[in-house]
This record gives structure tokens, sequence and C-alpha cells, in this order.
């Protein structure tokens, strides 16, 4: 299906009359990404919505006191891990560091590298403030993160889970580039539905069942934003979006993001809400919803770039760019 080009199949009736092309052939190359850039936006939106979640945590209350423990101790591993996996794809790790040489407003590659290297910055501190408040480290270590770093991480955690985003629909890939909106939103929302997912999953692990309600009702908010926006993007994008949602890549986004990765996590945490459960057996309702909604925001972004790939080839819509 992937050799096949998109728009055989897809051309809308009397498109093909009115489309220029240039003898057929695609005039884009599509990219030669795999798992390791999938992994790397889905990573980068999972600790992007963490940095909010260790925000809102109230340091007042003990149990959400470990939530933000949890958060942020989370988001610091995932930030540390992220740059390896980028680096993974881009061959030779001097490439990462050739990034770092410069600061272009106007690139948003080099924008978003020295986002997530300030995101990392913040995301350390706080870790070591939390180490040092629990006694896992000198106390005095907590002075080297004052109280700012944690709206600030949070703020570098919004703009790390959009930036992926943005830089898919800053490119000429037709797809990619009718979502200048939707994506960058889609993928915030999808962020944060996972970040909440992941808190759930470790918190739930760890026998703090006290902050599960308020996980599972954050993440059904995030998550109906993020269905309603790859609904509008569907509806928006037209012709251009038809590698994305129809055909076999379609009804794979349908199944797995919006079926298994929104539509029941959301139903598991209704159930959990208005019905009292046995315990263990709520937590056994709660990690599977954590996990099918993971499981969601991975097939996301996998679709995204696959979708592009099939975008690229087709001869027609690169001749008329979306608006």
């Amino acid at each position: 299906m992937s050799d096949v080009l998109m728009s055989d199949l897809l051309e809308p009736p009397g498109r093909e009359d009115v489309t220029p092309t240039y003898y057929d052939r695609p005039l884009l190359k599509g990219p030669n990404w795999g798992w390791s850039v999938v992994t790397y936006l889905f990573l980068g939106g999972l600790m992007g919505g963490l940095g909010l979640i260790q925000l809102l945590a109230d340091s007042s209350d003990p149990n959400e006191r470990m939530l933000k423990r949890t958060a942020r101790v989370s988001a610091f591993i995932l930030a540390a891990a992220n740059p390896a996996i980028l680096t993974s794809h881009l061959g030779r790790p001097e490439r990462f560091l050739h990034m770092l040489r410069i600061a272009k407003l106007k690139s948003p590659m080099s924008v978003g590298v020295w986002g997530l290297v300030l995101y990392s910055g913040a995301a350390g501190a706080n870790t070591i403030r939390e180490l040092a408040v629990s006694g896992a480290l000198p106390r005095w270590m907590r002075f080297l993160a004052p109280g700012f770093l944690a709206p600030l991480q949070a703020l570098l955690g919004g703009y790390i889970a959009s930036y992926t985003g943005v830089l898919l629909s800053a490119t000429a890939n037709p797809l990619w580039s009718s979502g200048k909106r939707h994506i960058p939103a889609a993928f915030v929302a999808s962020g944060l539905t996972s970040a909440c997912a992941l808190s759930n999953l470790l918190s739930i692990l760890e026998g703090n069942d006290r902050v599960t309600r308020r996980l599972e009702r954050l993440e059904m908010i995030a998550g109906a934003t993020e269905l309603a926006i790859l609904t509008h993007f569907e509806k928006h994008a037209g012709y251009y979006g038809k590698p994305l949602f129809t055909g076999a890549r379609g009804e794979r986004l349908r199944t797995y993001t919006r079926g298994v990765g929104i539509l029941a996590p959301m139903a598991l945490n209704i159930l959990g809400t208005v019905l009292p459960l046995p315990k263990p057996v709520d937590a056994v309702r709660g990690a599977i919803a954590s996990v099918l909604t993971l499981v969601g925001g991975y097939i996301l972004r996998e679709s995204m770039i696959e979708a592009g790939k099939d975008s690229a080839r087709d001869p027609r819509a690169a001749f008329v760019q979306p608006a």
C-alpha cells in the first residue's frame, strides 16, 4: 500500500482534471523516519504533560506531594532519555551537539533543541529538590531549585509538547502543513492525556490511590479536547487529510487512538467514578485505562508520521499547498 500513490485511490471526482502534476511523479521526498522519531515525539509530549502535573499537585497534601515527586522524577528520566533517542536517529552524537552551537529563532529545530535542554535543566533541578526533601540527598541541595522552577518547568513542558507538532506543520508536507493549528494542539492535549495516564499508573503501583480520581478527571478533559481537535482537523484538512483519516491508516487511527486510546479509557474512568469497586479491582481498572491511553498516544504519533510519508508521495497534493 505504501508504494501506491494515495491520489490514485483517494482522488476526489474531477480533481485529476484540474490539478497539475509533474509527469505523475511525487514532488516531495518523504521523511526517512522510523520508530526513534515516533518515540521521540511521544516522549516529548509525555514529559511536557508531566511538567504541568508537577505544578498542579498540591504540596500541602501528603498524597499529592507524593504525586508531585513521581511526576518530577519521571519527567527527569524521560528528559534524560529523549536526547539519546534523538541522537540514535541522527546517527552521530556530535550532530546533537552541533545544534547547540547556535540558537536560530526562525528554526523550529534549533528552538526545539534549546527548549529540550532548558526543560531538562529545570526537571533535573526540581528532581534534586525532591530527593533532598525526601532525605535521599543532603537537605541543603533543595536550595538548588528555587520555587520559580516549578512554573518554569510547566511552561517549558507546554512548549516541548507543542513544538514537535510545530516542527511537522512547518514543512512543505501537504498533510502536516494543513494542520498548522491542529497538530500542535492535538500533541499538547495528547501529551497531557498520556502524562495523566502515566502518573496514574505509577501512583497505583506506589499505592497512592487517593490521587487517582483527580488524575482521571484531568485525563478525561484532555482526552475530550484531543478528540475534538482530531475531528475538526479531519473536516478542515479535506483532501490533504485523507492519508491520515481514510483507508487502513485511518481505520488504525480510529481504532487505536480514538477508540482504544481515548473512548475506552474514558468509559473505564467514568465507571470508576460512578461505581464503587473493591480496591484491587479498581486498581486493575485504573491500570488498564492508563495503559490503553499510552498506547493511543503512541499510535497517534506513528499514524501522523506514516500518513505524512504517503502525503509526500502524492504527486498532486504538493502542487496546491494548503492555505
